[in-house]
């Protein structure tokens, strides 16, 4: 079983435009990874944030990135929520892997 498979579901609400395509860039490449602990798809998830966004996915209020490859027009285009990351997203994939 591949880790994409925690992926297949997409949420129904996103914290800004840039969220729906960085979970796209995940879930691809997750379609060539073997199943990991939880503690170790968020290590994963807050390095490739970090090697997109150039900073540090961070809970801080407010905090956010514009990633330029996630742009398709819109006034939060690109941006990525990292409110909505730390508090959505990746509880819900790590919920989802221990699920499994």
């Amino acid at each position: 079983m591949k880790l994409s498979v925690i992926f297949e579901e997409r949420p129904k609400q996103w914290g800004f435009r840039g969220d729906p395509y960085f979970w796209d860039y995940l879930k691809a490449l997750a379609e060539d990874m073997d199943i990991m602990s939880p503690d170790e798809l968020e290590t994963w998830i807050r390095r490739e944030y970090r090697s997109l966004a150039g900073k540090e996915l961070t809970d801080e209020y407010g905090d956010f990135a514009v990633i330029r490859q996630f742009a398709h027009g819109g006034m939060s285009s690109g941006g990525v929520d990292n409110g909505w990351w730390t508090e959505k997203g990746i509880p819900l994939l790590k919920s989802r892997l221990t699920a499994l």
